[in-house]
């Protein structure tokens, strides 16, 4: 009986020995079975931009643009929720956003970025919901936080605002210190420089041919592009810069990549060919790069620009260099850079394609507008203030080339878009895809509606 009787007692008292675990792998002491005390701190939860995906809020602010030839009050919205930094959620709680009123505020974001901003007028904003629900047990938030932005008469045309919103923290949790304050940049365009079109760079209407061999997949891969030949001023640059408006109607699928002659790739700028070394080449997709994104090649080096393209939405693109760095600009904002020395070639032997490389089958699926090269290295501010028309025509003098892509070259039987720098690098449209007897002709886009983020 004795022997039964301690059998018991040791099964009794063990889990105030060793304890047990709850659901977030915790100890649990005592008779009530509560977390020990030193396991009590607060949790940590990061504030979450889920406008183009989900991603931790960081200092790069969310842009909101209109134009002039919009209407007033058209609107566009900012999605935001929490998650856990780790683990799971110790208790139901409701975060609430909150509009951040300080002037300190804009003085940081101004010196940050480069560029003087003004409060966003209450008239241009509502924030629709400002509760964000996490649930016990979970790692993200049930519900979300939306802001609304009004394309409000309130909104001076070029005038860049400023809004910042702020999780507030709550009992037994902490806002994580590197995404506390979320900032969103307003700024309502002039339509009177709005480029008049674009160069469409998709299969022309009426070139349905397919390749009898069946290398496109029976997918219509006719697409226009553009050359250029003995382009002796973009080779052995010191410094330079190319950009441009750039619109993907589609990209390529993900399957292709495994395919050695499709390789999933649109082709954007540069020139490559077998046997040739890649001076410089801009292209989305690759064998070990997703369709959606890009990859820079320069001396043969490649690099992936971190940063996920969207279908029918219009980008600003850059690649600039200064003799020490290279980088990469999406919307006047730095997305890539790396050290490097030597001069940059932006030509191999002269050549340089638009929308084409190393075969017929790597076309770009959309529209181009508003393309440069330059033998400076412009800065992020130069890039973002001129992005969609040239504010700055003084600087003019250092552009290489300037292709408008607005409208076919007077006197070239709309064969080819005229270089609006002065240096003659006029540039020819060309087919490629399927073998067909069509003739290429410049096509242009003039119901665009450009709004760079």
């Amino acid at each position: 009986m004795k022997q039964i009787y301690k059998i018991l007692l040791t099964f009794a008292i063990l889990p105030f020995l060793g304890g047990c675990v709850d659901q977030f792998g915790e100890k649990l002491y005592g008779p009530d079975r509560t977390v020990a005390p030193e396991s009590n701190g607060p949790q940590t939860v990061m504030f979450m931009n889920m406008t183009e995906a989900a991603q931790p809020v960081s200092t790069m602010p969310v842009d909101v643009i209109f134009s002039a030839a919009q209407p007033t009050g058209q609107t566009k919205d900012v999605v935001m929720s929490a998650r856990m930094a780790s683990g799971k959620s110790k208790a139901d709680r409701n975060f609430t956003v909150h509009v951040v009123d300080n002037a300190e505020i804009l003085k940081s974001y101004e010196e940050a970025n480069g560029y003087e901003v003004s409060a966003l007028p209450q008239e241009a904003y509502v924030l629709l919901t400002d509760i964000i629900s996490l649930e016990y047990g979970a790692e993200e938030a049930f519900s979300q936080s939306i802001l609304r932005i009004v394309n409000s008469e309130s909104l001076e045309l070029e005038t860049d605002y400023l809004l910042a919103l702020e999780l507030g923290p709550q009992e037994g949790f902490v806002i994580d210190e590197g995404n506390g304050v979320l900032y969103i940049h307003v700024k309502r365009k002039g339509g009177s420089g709005e480029p008049a079109g674009a160069a469409d760079f998709r299969p022309m209407s009426g070139d349905n041919a397919l390749d009898p061999e069946g290398v496109d997949l029976g997918i219509n891969r006719n697409n226009l592009y553009y050359t250029l030949t003995g382009a002796d001023a973009m080779s052995g640059m010191s410094a330079c810069t190319i950009e441009g408006l750039i619109y993907v109607d589609s990209f390529k699928e993900d399957s292709e990549r495994g395919n050695g002659t499709l390789a999933g790739i649109s082709s954007v700028w540069g020139y490559e060919a077998s046997g040739v070394p890649v001076d410089f080449l801009l292209r989305f997709g690759d064998a070990s790069v997703s369709p959606d994104r890009l990859q820079l090649v320069v001396s043969d080096a490649k690099y992936m620009i971190d940063y996920t393209f969207k279908e029918k939405q219009w980008y600003h693109i850059a690649v600039t260099y200064d003799g020490e760095k290279l980088s990469f600009y999406v919307d006047g904002r730095e997305r890539f850079s790396t050290a490097r020395q030597g001069t940059m070639n932006l030509a191999t032997s002269g050549r340089f394609n638009l929308g084409q490389s190393f075969n017929q089958w790597r076309g770009f699926n959309g529209m181009m507008s508003e393309v440069r090269v330059w033998n400076v290295a412009r800065t992020a501010k130069e890039l973002k203030d001129n992005a969609i028309y040239l504010v700055d025509m003084a600087a003019s003098g250092s552009l290489v080339a300037y292709w408008k892509m607005n409208a076919a070259m007077a006197g070239s039987g709309d064969t080819m878009i005229e270089d609006m720098s002065g240096n003659g690098y006029d540039i020819t449209v060309a087919r490629q895809g399927a073998s067909s007897t069509v003739t290429p002709k410049v096509v242009i886009n003039n119901d665009i509606d450009i709004n760079i983020r």
